[in-house]
C-alpha cells in the first residue's frame, strides 16, 4: 500500500507542478531590441521561443497584436516619427498575454515592464 501511494505521488506531482508554472510566466522583452526603420518599429525575436507582441502608439490608440516565431521579425503600422517615443509593447510566449490589460490606462506600468504573463481565462487588472 505504501508503495503505491509513493508511485501515485511521484506521478502527480510533478503534472501539479508543471500546471501550476503554466499560471504565470515571466515576460520576454529581452529577446527583442527595437529600431525605428524610416516610419515603422522593428524587432526580431532573438530567443529560441514564440513570441506574441502586443504593440500600441499612444498618441492614437493603433494597436497591432502579432505572434512572432523564433528568428522572426516584427513591424509596426506607420508610426508619427515626431512621436515615436509614446509606443508600448508587451512580449509574452505565445498562448499568453500580460496580466495587465493592454491600454493606456496600464501605459505607465507596461512601459516599465512591470508585468507578467498569464494564460487566457486568467482575471487582468
Amino acid at each position: 500500500m505504501l508503495r503505491v501511494l509513493a508511485i501515485t505521488a511521484l506521478l502527480v506531482l510533478p503534472t501539479l507542478a508543471m500546471a501550476q508554472q503554466k499560471e504565470s510566466r515571466a515576460h520576454m522583452e529581452a529577446c527583442l531590441r527595437w529600431s525605428l526603420a524610416g516610419d515603422r518599429f522593428v524587432t526580431r525575436n532573438s530567443c529560441d521561443t514564440p513570441i506574441s507582441i502586443l504593440f500600441m502608439t499612444l498618441y492614437d490608440g493603433h494597436f497591432t497584436e502579432k505572434n512572432v516565431p523564433p528568428g522572426g521579425l516584427f513591424q509596426s503600422d506607420p508610426v508619427d516619427a515626431n512621436r515615436s517615443d509614446q509606443m508600448m509593447f508587451s512580449a509574452c510566449p505565445v498562448g499568453y498575454r500580460p496580466n495587465l490589460r493592454f491600454t493606456t490606462e496600464n501605459a505607465e506600468a507596461i512601459r516599465v515592464s512591470l508585468y507578467n504573463c498569464v494564460p487566457p481565462g486568467k482575471p487582468t487588472s
